[in-house]
């Protein structure tokens, strides 16, 4: 990569920056094509991009960024930087992706202004989506008013069944 290249490569990442609230940085090795793909297709079901990027040049782009500075200490081998506007499904996916193929790690994460470790991640992780949560907010908001019109509509239908009592 030449100078300009470097140049315009550490543009894009910034613009992923701005566009993205959060960011991970994962190790990977002996990932296989088809791996690779699976993990970016899942990455982008979650609102997210992965970009492999050498450590030189994530460096320059995290020490441009006081709140992500300190992330640039663990840049040891090849990593793959993930912007995501969802960060506990990236989790979830970066997570599955190290149980069972055990060759891709999230070491590091940035999102609301708050530095994640690895073990952070892996709490992330087990936290409900943001569907799963609309599900139960929506489930408790209709339960009750669900029950409250099976009561209204149960003096009706007893009223009903007494006058078909004594009609028999």
């Amino acid at each position: 990569m030449n100078r300009l290249e470097k140049k315009e490569y550490l543009e894009t990442l910034d613009t992923l920056s701005e566009k993205y609230s959060g960011l991970f940085v994962a190790s990977f090795n002996a990932m296989t094509v088809k791996d690779m793909i699976s993990f970016r297709t899942e990455i982008r079901a979650n609102e997210g991009v992965a970009k492999i990027s050498k450590n030189n040049i994530v460096k320059i782009f995290l020490e441009k960024n006081e709140d992500k500075k300190s992330m640039a200490e663990s840049l040891t081998q090849q990593k793959l930087l993930i912007f995501t506007n969802n960060p506990v499904g990236t989790a979830k996916v970066c997570r599955k992706f190290e149980k069972d193929s055990k060759k891709l790690s999230a070491e590091v994460a940035f999102f609301d202004k708050t530095l994640y470790s690895k073990d952070d991640i892996a709490m992330v992780a087990t936290l409900p989506s943001l569907d799963e949560i609309r599900g139960k907010i929506v489930g408790l908001i209709s339960g009750p008013a669900s029950k409250l019109v099976r009561i209204l509509l149960r003096p009706d239908q007893d009223i009903i069944s007494i006058l078909n009592n004594k009609k028999d």
